[in-house]
């Protein structure tokens, strides 16, 4: 068994016979095949509303998409000062938002302090022009320290969030484990307790490059 980190271990063999069988024939390419349409659908029944799913091959990526439809270049992003889009992702956060600045937020075990955060959003004004503006809070859904919000702890954020106007986003780059611990619908973890979108990892389950961006209030 390896506990350096779980993207070392290989694809799971069900995975790999998946892709096998899908590997078969012709199909229209840039997300027009069949397959790829079909997971709007899934995702939509798995979470219980529509939402809009974007693919792609990295957490890192999808952190950063995920970020860029919450803020503009402009503004201020909060997380956890041990989150993965603060100390392991290499400024990629930065250049998909167009340079929106984080703020590492205290809290035990990698949950941010919702008193913390409440202080550090009140210290940026409004329409300051020295100032970023506070656009986004990010939450990882389990954390780095191997810890889960509750819904009801994710609410307690998402309300300091959404009174200032500002939209959540999740890093769930191990979700299926946080849902499996906590015992609660994908629904109940994320938009019934107020996120907004959420970076859907497959890859730390054995999947091969395979993470997904997940919009629950998608533009019609």
């Amino acid at each position: 068994m390896n506990f350096r980190s779980d993207n070392e271990a290989p694809v799971a063999p069900e995975i790999l016979a998946a892709i096998a069988a899908a590997n078969d024939g012709f199909a229209p390419s840039y997300g027009a095949d069949a397959i790829t349409r079909r997971l709007d659908g899934l995702f939509s029944e798995l979470f219980e509303r529509e939402v809009a799913v974007l693919p792609v091959a990295t957490g890192t990526a999808a952190n950063g998409l995920a970020l860029a439809i919450s803020t503009s270049p402009m503004g201020a992003v909060f997380c956890h000062r041990d989150a993965h889009i603060e100390t392991d992702e290499c400024g990629a956060p930065e250049f998909f938002t167009g340079g929106a600045k984080l703020f590492g937020m205290p809290g035990p075990l990698g949950r941010i302090d919702p008193e913390a955060l409440r202080a550090s959003i009140g210290r940026l004004r409004k329409g300051n022009p020295h100032q970023v503006q506070p656009a986004a809070v990010s939450i990882t859904q389990a954390t780095e320290w191997g810890t889960v919000y509750t819904p009801d702890e994710v609410r307690v954020l998402t309300d300091i969030a959404k009174a200032h106007d500002m939209r959540v986003h999740m890093d769930g780059a191990r979700f299926a484990h946080a849902v499996a611990a906590l015992g609660v619908s994908p629904a109940a973890a994320t938009w019934q307790a107020g996120v907004d979108v959420l970076s859907f990892g497959a890859t730390k389950n054995g999947a091969m490059a395979a993470e997904a961006v997940i919009v629950f209030d998608p533009p019609v």
